[in-house]
């Protein structure tokens, strides 16, 4: 065999196996579009619908369960309402010369008279009646507010 005869096969070869590359592909895909039945979409329609009723199911349930928190959260808020308002604290604050209103706010937070010692002493300094306080003892409780407070020892 002679060098053209050669070279002819191989073009002739590549040629050939390009046709069948071809035809593969372009048979992929009409199967493609052929392998959807009417049986494999009736399939798929099922598979979908029980999804979805799963999906709903969860749903209800995450919905029911955030219910019952918040209905635990609740009950459990006025259970401690119920309990802070039954054990009221009483304390007798002894105010001394000297004494700032951030040492008396601290005083009554840690007397458990107040809850938060910051707003106690932003509420004197609002009103203008961090140099009001009056030296001396006075009875407080938990359940008064914090106007209240202010007023009995800036009187």
């Amino acid at each position: 065999m002679n060098k053209a005869a050669i070279r002819f096969l191989g073009v002739g070869l590549f040629l050939a196996g390009a046709a069948f590359q071809i035809h593969l592909m372009v048979g992929e895909n009409d199967q493609a579009k052929g392998d959807i039945t009417p049986q494999a979409y009736k399939q798929a329609q099922t598979e979908l619908k029980n999804v979805k009723n799963q999906l709903a199911q969860l749903q209800l349930d995450l919905d029911n369960a955030q219910q019952e928190q918040t209905a635990s959260e609740t009950e459990k808020k006025v259970e401690t309402a119920d309990t802070a308002s039954n054990e009221a604290t009483n304390s007798v604050l002894h105010i001394q010369s000297g004494m700032t209103s951030r040492d008396i706010s601290t005083s009554l937070e840690q007397a458990g008279i107040i809850q938060n010692k910051q707003d106690f002493e932003d509420y004197l300094i609002a009103q203008d009646l961090s140099s009001k306080i009056q030296i001396g003892q006075f009875e407080l409780n938990s359940t008064m507010t914090i106007k209240q407070i202010a007023e009995i020892i800036t009187k």
